[in-house]
C-alpha cells in the first residue's frame, strides 16, 4: 500500500507544509537576499498553518518559527541557481537576473531531491517570458540551456567508447555526458567572459545576422569543457545520433562542404575524447512472461 493509502494525514501535513515553504517571500527575509523590492505577505493558509501546527517557545512564536524555514529553504534556492548560471546573471544585470530567478521558482518549482536540477526548467521559461530577459530573449535563452548543460554533464554517465577499427560496423551512440547545441548567438563567448549587459549587447551587436553557433558541451578529464565544432563536424554527430549507424551519418550528410581531411581530423578528435561510445543496455524488465 501506499504512504498515501497508509498516512493520508501526514501526506496532506507535508503538502501544506511544502505550499508554505514555496510561498514569495517579503519583509525583513527579503532584505538578506538579491531579490528586488516587493510588496505584500504571506497568505493566510500560512499563517494558519503555523498557528495550528507550530507551538510557539519563548524566544520564537509559532508564525516566526514556520518563517525560520521559509527563509532558508528559499536562500538554498536562489543560492543554487545563482551558482549554476553566473553568466546569464553577468548579461543580465543583478535586478533583471533576480526578478527571473524568482518568477521562475514561483511558476517552476523544485521537484528533485537534488538542487543540482533545480535549473532544469529555465531555459524554457525564459523562452516563454521573453519580457524577462532583459530585452535579450535569445541570447538568455541560449545561455541558460548551455550553462545547465553544463550542470547535466558533470554527472551525466561514461559508456565504453567503441574501438577505432569496429566504427564501420558496430551500432554508435553519443556519450551521454556529451550535448550538442546549435545557437544563433555566440553563447560560449558570453559564458566565457563578457563583464556586463553593455559588454554583452557589444558581442551581439558583432555578431547580428550571421551563422549558427555549433557547440559542444562535455566532461573530460574530470573537467567541463565548451567547444566550438564545424557546421560539419555538428552535422555527422547529431546523424550519428539519430541514427547509430556510421554509414548512415556519413550518407545523411555527404551534402556538407568538408574535405577528407577535415571529417578524418574530427573522427580522430572524437576517438580521442571517447565520444562514440556503444548504445546502452536495455535494464531486463523483472516482470515474468505471461
Amino acid at each position: 500500500m501506499s504512504a498515501e493509502t497508509n498516512h493520508p494525514r501526514l501526506v496532506a501535513l507535508q503538502r501544506e507544509f511544502m505550499a508554505a515553504l514555496r510561498e514569495p517571500i517579503y519583509g525583513g527575509s527579503r532584505e538578506l537576499t538579491a531579490l528586488p523590492a516587493r510588496a505584500g505577505a504571506v497568505s493566510p493558509a500560512f499563517t494558519a498553518l503555523a498557528d495550528r501546527e507550530i507551538r510557539s517557545t519563548p524566544a520564537l512564536d509559532a508564525h516566526e518559527r514556520l518563517e525560520l524555514y521559509h527563509r532558508q529553504y528559499w536562500y538554498r534556492l536562489l543560492d543554487a541557481l545563482d551558482e549554476d548560471f553566473p553568466a546569464l546573471r553577468r548579461i543580465l544585470g543583478e535586478t533583471a537576473f533576480w526578478r527571473l530567478i524568482e518568477a521562475y521558482l514561483e511558476h517552476v518549482p523544485s521537484r528533485s531531491y537534488t538542487l543540482r536540477h533545480l535549473g532544469v526548467g529555465l531555459p524554457d521559461f525564459l523562452q516563454l517570458n521573453p519580457g524577462l530577459a532583459a530585452g535579450r530573449p535569445v541570447a538568455a535563452t541560449e545561455l541558460a540551456r548551455l550553462e545547465y548543460a553544463l550542470c547535466d554533464s558533470f554527472e551525466a554517465p561514461v559508456r565504453p567508447p567503441v574501438p577505432v577499427a569496429a566504427l564501420a560496423t558496430a551500432e554508435l551512440a553519443l556519450q551521454p555526458y556529451l550535448r550538442l547545441f546549435a545557437f544563433y548567438t555566440p553563447a560560449d563567448e558570453l559564458w566565457r567572459g563578457p563583464a556586463g549587459p553593455s559588454a554583452a549587447d557589444d558581442l551581439l551587436a558583432m555578431r547580428d545576422g550571421g551563422p549558427a553557433v555549433h557547440l559542444a558541451v562535455f566532461r573530460h578529464q574530470a573537467r567541463q569543457h565548451v567547444q566550438r565544432l564545424a557546421p560539419g563536424s555538428y552535422a555527422i554527430l547529431q546523424a550519428i545520433a539519430e541514427t547509430g549507424s556510421l554509414a548512415q551519418a556519413l550518407d545523411s550528410t555527404a551534402a556538407t562542404t568538408a574535405t577528407a581531411t577535415e571529417v578524418s581530423a574530427w573522427f580522430q578528435s572524437w576517438t580521442e575524447l571517447g565520444w562514440l561510445c556503444e548504445p546502452e543496455t536495455p535494464v531486463p524488465s523483472s516482470t515474468p512472461a505471461i
